[in-house]
């Protein structure tokens, strides 16, 4: 008869606090080979420490071998608990800092590329108030496409994102915090640019016969209706990539109009009157987060600067 596995028994001491994350380091790294400059350590201890955890959790979590790394159907499930834990362990040491008003932790932000260098976004000046009233909070940064932000704090590993405000999702709260200006710019040795440079007179339908760089995620229909006008050109999911073929002179492109001077080589807004547009950029986190007394602190800031701007 198979000897039938140890059940757990529901009490987690140190030891299994650093096994859970170290399972936790190994899926985010996507293997055990990926995770071992993550964690200081080679593969074998690793490989070591997660057969720990099974053997402490009474469950298979994952294959790891030649075929690849992949989680079991128990590791799914046991993963979702996990970071569940590890988000509850994290609240609680908040709250009892909290007692003695010294602030722990830390605050994971997700935000759309080239946000930053937008005067209007307060998130600068929110971090640096944020770092003279608790200065035991780490402050950890990442960008993505709006989807991957949004996705990031729907599954727990973000807690704030800045997005642009296209469309809401019902179990996220969102706050405005300031317009960005979008217009449409050639350069390089594009057509259009010459066009400029000879002072010639463009009018919509010369601009709109040009393609155009599209985005490979959901954008506003406003945006959509814009540029069906236009030739499909390239298709990406990064500011920075319409930047780069913009100014190669191979298509046109939408970008952030303070965008154009962080960049090497002309680049020409065209028709600025018809095509410029301005869209509403948001803070957005999940609505059970609200407990989170860092984030609390934290979003009171970021609110009290976009008053000032």
């Amino acid at each position: 008869m198979a000897r039938r596995k140890k059940a757990f028994s529901g009490r987690v001491n140190d030891v299994d606090l650093r096994l859970i994350r170290v399972f936790k380091a190994v899926i985010e790294c996507g293997g055990l080979s990926a995770a071992q400059t993550e964690l200081g350590v080679g593969r074998s201890t690793i490989s070591r420490q997660i057969s720990d955890l099974e053997t402490r959790l009474g469950l298979r979590l994952c294959h790891r071998g030649r075929s690849g790394f992949y989680l079991t159907q128990q590791g799914k499930q046991a993963l979702e608990y996990i970071d569940q834990f590890l988000e509850s362990t994290e609240d609680f040491t908040s709250r009892i800092a909290s007692i003695s008003n010294q602030l722990v932790g830390k605050v994971e932000i997700g935000m759309i590329d080239f946000s930053m260098s937008d005067d209007k976004n307060p998130l600068i000046a929110t971090m640096q108030k944020f770092r003279e009233i608790a200065p035991n909070v780490s402050i950890n940064l990442m960008t993505g496409s709006p989807n991957e932000v949004e996705r990031g704090i729907i599954d727990g590993n973000l807690h704030l994102g800045i997005v642009p405000d296209y469309q809401r999702h019902p179990s996220l709260d969102y706050t405005a915090l300031y317009e960005e200006d979008v217009g449409l710019f050639c350069g390089g040795d594009h057509p259009l640019v010459d066009a400029i440079r000879q002072n010639t007179e463009l009018t919509e339908e010369d601009i709109c016969q040009h393609q155009l760089v599209h985005r490979a995620y959901f954008e506003s229909d406003r945006l959509r209706q814009r540029k069906q006008r236009f030739p499909v050109g390239s298709t990406v999911y990064q500011t920075e990539a319409v930047l780069a073929l913009v100014r190669s002179g191979v298509q046109l492109g939408y970008f952030p109009t303070h965008c154009q001077s962080l960049m090497r080589g002309e680049f020409f807004e065209l028709l600025p009157e018809v095509f410029r547009y301005s869209t509403p950029i948001c803070a957005v986190w999940r609505a059970d987060r609200k407990r989170s007394l860092v984030l609390q602190d934290f979003l009171q800031l970021l609110r009290d600067e976009h008053q000032k701007t």
